[in-house]
């Protein structure tokens, strides 16, 4: 499909239950197992959508980003407009970790600290809130929130 299409005729994420997994190797970096993009799973390949489908855990964090959408003004280009700003901010982080731009990007953290909690979005449907928590923090304090629960 089309990336412009894609994005274009995306429906609000307040009108999106469910996001398909589907393959575009291209897409997706080396190292990264999926990617939400306006609506879908972007996976490498159609094994892993398949997975994807049926996983609990990174299927959440995923759809830990769809209700991070829905609290981002029911925006997809809300959503990415702050999620690519938090990204240049915590990129400034990249001599204490590699790839901070990503690790500490608040809603990542969110997303990686609840996806192993299947129940976390069940009281959400207007969205999740969490992230603004983090995006109040400062970079050292996110820094040591990833430290302590990769330790974990």
């Amino acid at each position: 499909m089309n990336i412009l299409l894609m994005m274009l005729r995306a429906p609000r994420p307040s009108c999106t239950d469910d996001m398909k997994a589907i393959a575009h190797p291209r897409w997706i970096k080396k190292g990264y197992d999926g990617l939400t993009f306006f609506g879908y799973i972007i996976t490498h390949t159609q094994q892993e959508a398949e997975a994807f489908q049926r996983s609990g855990s990174f299927k959440n964090h995923e759809m830990i980003h769809l209700y991070q959408a829905r609290a981002c003004h029911d925006s997809w280009f809300l959503f990415y407009l702050r999620y690519g700003w938090y990204w240049l901010l915590a990129s400034r982080y990249h001599k204490h970790l590699k790839n901070a731009g990503y690790l500490l990007n608040p809603f990542e953290l969110e997303a990686y600290t609840n996806m192993f909690d299947i129940h976390y979005l069940d009281e959400k449907k207007s969205g999740t809130n969490e992230w603004r928590r983090y995006a109040r923090m400062s970079l050292k304090e996110r820094l040591n929130i990833y430290r302590n629960t990769r330790m974990s």
